[in-house]
């Protein structure tokens, strides 16, 4: 690192690509002259009936590109989707030197990125609590918080500008064994003078401690023992502790354990694999031997809580699962609440499982069965006093989360002008140990993901799927001689979800004599100059002309030219 002795006259720039005024894609960059560290770098997920066909949402990562040579690593805090879900297509755009990432997450990065190829070079580095590292311009230690997901971590940075906290995705609970936050260690960085922290907001708005996952726990326990039909458990994969506690609670009660879903199989192998989890395999059985138990010996746990469309419950749900089917005598545990955005999804879920007869359990006041793993008021007021900031920068949240999370700091005692809430892009400059709101914007937006693939031109994706949906489209085939400049038989039109051609028959031969005359007209023109986009051109033209006319429908039409 530079002497700090020196006047500094180069920032510390700290910005978003992603994760601010909206939940997921976080993506946090701390840059200092020639090295860029980046934080994090996940999905959001997408609605679909919105963003048709799209799966998911990822930052762009143009500047990233463009300053690939100062991009010495990548850090990732804990292994929720809205963390690493967007590393694959990082690491298929940039090569990353080095990946820093805690045992559990890496294990989980590793299962994901087995399902991409091209992926460029990269070297994974596993940290734990004790972990220092050092570069030309930083200093960066780590330091354990309680999460929703074991190995979740917070992050220090330290540049000749000042000394930078990033939270990562924290709660406080002083019941949970082996994943506490260490508080000590957060006490410790308040003693140096933290100058930035950038603090999660997810949760600003809610009053109180969380509740322990200890009466989580002790809420699921009861329910289980006293039931005595088939349980359908679903909660989020990644809450490797809870679904520890539940597979124990099970298997002390008789059940066999049934994972569905994919993500709930691929974690509890990852933890199993990595020494999270200590389970005996003989208390799991598979989804397609469940008919061979009673009801009473099985516990499936589930994915799908969020009523994601290709999840296993949905799948359930709407009696389309290989080999589980839903019955009235049934009882299903839903041990979460639906993620800020979620609700209909949820809703419309859990009304289709109604009508199954089956008993249904949710998190309500006289059923304590899910506690959030992000930080309350007074959580993150304890963390502003462990950290003892100067500046605090909101992230991880909504707009409304953001202005809580600044309400909250000024309630705690931070200066007001001292809370800086920005966007994604805007860069706050840290020098000489005062941060700054800048001007200066890097590029930002959104990056769809159709399957495995980035969509670069999401814009463009877009308006062909709306146009498909809402008018359909036409595919025209023409067979031309250019010697004798004719078309040799009357253009092929095909339709797919405009009107009903059969019904339309005299305007489909219309359009196709429209368009051997206007190709042929065109062709005699031009002489033997003409090409095939200038005969696409006239035959789409042509089409469109015809279509609004008589159906005031703009369907997508796609045209195809034969030499013979």
């Amino acid at each position: 690192m530079e002497n700090q002795n020196n006047t500094n006259q180069i920032a510390t720039n700290i910005f978003a690509l992603g994760g601010i005024e909206e939940i997921g894609k976080n993506m946090y960059i701390i840059e200092h002259d020639d090295e860029i560290y980046i934080v994090d770098c996940g999905i959001k997920f997408a609605d679909e009936n919105i963003l048709l066909g799209v799966n998911s949402i990822i930052c762009p990562f143009d500047y990233l590109v463009e300053n690939k040579d100062k991009v010495k690593a990548l850090i990732v805090t804990h292994a929720h989707e809205d963390h690493i879900g967007g590393i694959p297509y990082l690491l298929k755009t940039l090569p990353i030197p080095k990946v820093y990432a805690a045992k559990l997450t890496k294990g989980i990065i590793e299962k994901k990125l087995k399902e991409h190829k091209d992926l460029l070079p990269f070297n994974f580095q596993i940290f734990d609590d004790d972990t220092k590292v050092s570069s030309k311009h930083f200093k960066i230690e780590f330091f354990r918080v309680c999460h929703s997901i074991p190995d979740a971590f917070g992050v220090y940075f330290e540049t000749i500008n000042g000394k930078i906290v990033s939270t990562g995705d924290f709660r406080f609970d002083f019941c949970t064994q082996g994943d506490e936050s260490d508080i000590l260690k957060m006490a410790e960085f308040g003693k140096r003078d933290i100058d930035v922290l950038l603090c999660e907001s997810t949760n600003a708005d809610t009053l109180g401690f969380s509740l322990s996952e200890k009466y989580i726990i002790d809420e699921l326990r009861r329910i289980i023992l006293r039931t005595k039909s088939r349980i359908i458990l679903s909660t989020f994969a990644s809450n490797l502790g809870r679904i520890e506690e539940i597979i124990e609670i099970g298997v002390k009660a008789g059940r066999k354990i049934v994972l569905v879903g994919r993500s709930m199989e691929t974690n509890i192998e990852t933890s199993i694999k990595v020494g999270f989890l200590n389970v005996n395999q003989s208390c799991f059985v598979e989804p397609r031997d469940v008919a061979n138990y009673k009801d009473e010996e099985i516990l499936i746990l589930s994915t799908g809580s969020q009523g994601e469309e290709m999840a296993a419950l949905n799948q359930m749900s709407n009696g389309k699962h290989n080999w589980i089917t839903l019955k009235n005598t049934d009882t299903l545990i839903l041990s979460s609440n639906p993620i800020p955005g979620n609700f209909s999804n949820v809703e419309g879920l859990v009304n289709r499982l109604y009508k199954t007869g089956m008993t249904i359990i949710q998190n309500t006041p006289s059923h304590r069965i899910h506690a959030s793993g992000h930080a309350t008021q007074v959580e993150q007021q304890l963390m502003f006093k462990l950290i003892n900031p100067q500046f605090i920068i909101p992230i991880h949240g909504e707009y409304k989360m953001l202005k809580s999370l600044k309400a909250n700091a000024i309630m705690s005692g931070i200066n007001k002008d001292n809370v800086i809430q920005v966007v994604n892009g805007q860069k706050v400059a840290l020098l000489n140990h005062v941060a700054k709101a800048t001007e200066e914007f890097v590029d930002q937006g959104e990056v769809y993901v159709d399957g495995n693939k980035i969509n670069v031109d999401s814009t463009g994706l877009l308006k062909y799927r709306r146009i498909l949906s809402q008018d359909g489209v036409f595919n025209i085939t023409i067979l031309i001689d250019r010697f004798k400049k004719k078309i040799l038989e009357l253009p092929v039109i095909a339709t797919r979800g405009s009107f009903y051609a059969k019904s339309s028959t005299p305007l489909i031969t219309k359009i196709a004599y429209s368009i051997k005359d206007n190709v042929e007209s065109a062709m005699i023109k031009r002489d033997h100059n003409i090409n095939n986009n200038e005969i696409r051109k006239i035959a789409e033209n042509t089409t469109e002309f015809f279509i609004w006319k008589n159906k005031k429908k703009r369907p997508l039409v796609r045209t195809t030219v034969f030499d013979v």
